[in-house]
């Protein structure tokens, strides 16, 4: 089940890479709202990056879950470990963020995901 999740978050972070990349008015427009009127451009760059890095992250989910089957349970407690720290970082730095960021609630899906199979499966090899 650990193999199909991260394949599954692979495509989602494919989806991901697509629309932080290539739709990234849409994405924009529907999901982060970001207020472009200042720095706009260097925020639509920050924002592709990020789809850059999903793209990235979305071949090697689906590479591992077809070549390294068993790295998928430790590869899912490294997505929950880094978005920690990362959180950790973020509480640390007092961002706080102005914009609805509605993809906040698609990432806590795919934390909680991660989560609950890591949960489910600790018994699975």
């Amino acid at each position: 089940m650990a193999t199909r999740v991260l394949f599954f978050l692979g495509l989602v972070d494919l989806l991901r890479g697509v629309l932080h990349t290539f739709f990234i008015h849409w994405a924009n427009d529907t999901f982060a709202h970001l207020n472009l009127s200042a720095n706009g451009q260097d925020q639509l760059m920050l924002l592709s990056a990020f789809g850059i890095s999903n793209l990235l992250t979305g071949s090697v989910y689906i590479l591992i879950s077809m070549k390294a089957k068993e790295l998928a349970r430790p590869v899912l407690m490294l997505i929950l470990g880094s978005y920690f720290i990362g959180w950790l970082g973020i509480q640390y730095a007092g961002v706080t963020p102005n914009a609805d960021f509605l993809g906040r609630y698609f990432m806590t899906s795919y934390f909680l995901l991660c989560l609950f199979t890591l949960a489910f499966t600790r018994n699975e090899k």
